[in-house]
C-alpha cells in the first residue's frame, strides 16, 4: 500500500513477512575503507572540499527492508542502499558513517546540518521545497499474481472482471476505482487490513491478482517464505525516490549524482539492484528533484 511517505508496507514488514532482523538502533558507524584502486578521480575532484579534507561523509538513514536493515546478528548493516552507497563511497575515496536513526528525524537531520546526505525518501513536491533530491531507484504500484500467473494477467486492463485484493486505506484502492470507469466489466475489489491478509486470500485462490507497493512486493517474491507468486513487470502510480540533500549542498549533491550515473552506467547497480529482485525498481537516470525537473 501507499501512504504519504516511504513506509508503505509496514505491515508487510511487521508480520515478518520479509525473513530479516530489523533492528532499531539509534545509530550504527559501520564504516569500511574505500579501496584505493577504486578510485574514479574526476568524480572525487567534483567533491567540496570540506569532504576531501575528512574523507568522510555522515549519512542518515532508517530501517526498512530491502532499503537498509539489519543483518541477523543486529549490527551489520546491508540492503541494496547500503551497498549501493558504500560503491560510491569507494569510488569518490571517502568512508561514510552511517547513523540509523528514526524517519521522522531525517529531514530536520538534513536541515539542520548534522548530516550529510540521508537516504531512503520518496521524492514529492512538497519535500523539494525544503531539501534536495537525487533519485535512486523508482517505487509504485505492481501487480502480484500466482506463480505462473495462470489467468495471463498482462496490466491494469487485464485485471477488469477479476477479483483484486488491496489493502483498506491504501491509495490502491483509489487505483481500481479509477480503472473501473475503463471496464467493461468491473474489478471486483477484495480490500483486507493488511499484506497478511491479502497473501493469504491469494493463497487460497480468493483473489486473481493483489495491488501491492513494487518495492516491498518485488522484495518480498524474492524472499525465503514466499514462493508461490511472482510480480508482474510494470510500475503504475509511479514516483521516485533517494538521497536527499541540504539545499545548501550543491557542490556535494552534483558530486553525489554524478557517482550514481557512473554505478548505473557501469552495471553496478543493476547487479545489486537484481540481486535483491528489484528490477520493477531500476532507473536508467538519476535526476535532481524529478518532480520538479521529471
Amino acid at each position: 500500500m501507499i501512504t504519504n511517505h516511504r513506509r508503505l508496507t509496514g505491515a508487510l514488514l511487521a508480520a515478518g513477512l520479509l525473513a530479516t532482523a530489523v533492528g532499531c538502533g539509534s545509530s550504527d558507524s559501520t564504516e569500511s575503507e574505500p579501496d584505493q584502486s577504486a578510485i574514479v578521480k574526476e568524480l572525487r575532484d567534483q567533491l567540496p572540499e570540506a569532504v576531501t579534507k575528512s574523507d568522510t561523509l555522515k549519512v542518515a538513514t532508517s530501517i526498512y527492508p530491502p532499503v537498509d536493515f539489519y543483518e541477523s546478528d543486529g549490527k551489520t548493516l546491508t540492503g541494496f542502499d547500503y551497498e549501493l552507497m558504500e560503491e560510491i563511497a569507494s569510488r569518490l575515496g571517502v568512508t561514510i558513517e552511517w547513523n540509523v536513526i528514526d524517519f521522522a528525524n531525517i529531514i530536520p537531520g538534513i536541515q539542520s546540518g548534522q548530516y550529510d546526505f540521508a537516504t531512503d525518501l520518496n521524492d514529492t513536491a512538497e519535500r523539494e521545497e525544503v531539501v534536495d533530491f537525487v533519485t535512486e531507484f523508482r517505487d509504485g504500484t505492481s501487480i502480484l499474481v500466482p506463480e505462473g500467473n495462470p489467468d495471463g494477467i498482462t496490466d491494469l486492463d487485464s485485471l477488469c472482471g477479476k477479483t483484486v485484493v488491496v489493502t483498506k486505506g491504501s491509495t490502491q484502492v483509489a487505483l481500481v476505482a479509477e480503472q473501473n470507469k475503463t471496464c467493461s466489466t468491473p474489478i471486483k475489489p477484495m480490500q483486507l487490513p493488511d499484506d497478511p491478509d491479502a497473501m493469504l486470500a491469494m493463497r487460497n485462490g480468493r483473489a486473481d491478482a493483489y495491488l501491492v507497493n513494487t518495492l516491498a512486493g518485488s522484495y518480498a517474491v524474492n524472499t525465503a517464505g514466499q514462493q508461490g507468486f511472482e510480480i508482474l513487470e510494470g510500475v503504475y502510480d509511479e514516483v521516485f525516490a533517494g538521497l536527499v540533500f541540504p539545499k545548501k549542498s550543491t557542490e556535494l549533491r552534483d558530486a553525489i549524482l554524478s557517482a550514481m550515473q557512473a554505478l548505473i552506467d557501469d552495471g553496478t547497480y543493476a547487479e545489486v539492484m537484481k540481486d535483491y529482485g528489484l528490477e520493477n525498481n531500476m532507473i536508467d537516470k538519476s535526476m535532481v528533484n524529478a518532480v520538479g525537473n521529471g
